[in-house]
């Protein structure tokens, strides 16, 4: 039994043998896990050491949410935070 690798064990391998994610996609990754699920909806792009996030979000606070969600990247020296904050249109009461 020590001998012997299980089935677990070949799977962990070939996890730890895939390369690292690219910046980009720990970005993403680090926005999928917030618990804002709007932030979900914004993408990343990494060139040069920028990473770059883009979007639509409903308010400033979550633009805000969404850069510090991916501000501990090792290989980012900078955040270009291109997201666009779009109100909700509302009604108007008549009457």
């Amino acid at each position: 039994m020590f001998g012997h690798p299980s089935v677990s064990d070949g799977a962990t391998a070939v996890l730890l043998s895939r390369p690292p994610a690219n910046p980009a996609e720990r970005a993403e990754r680090a926005l999928r896990n917030s618990p804002y699920l709007a932030l979900r909806n914004v993408t990343c792009d990494y060139q040069g050491g920028v990473l770059i996030l883009r979007g639509c979000l409903p308010s400033y606070y979550l633009k805000q949410l969404a850069q510090e969600a991916v501000t501990d990247l090792d290989e980012v020296d900078r955040i270009e935070n291109q997201i666009q904050v779009v109100t909700p249109a509302f009604r108007l009461r008549r009457g």
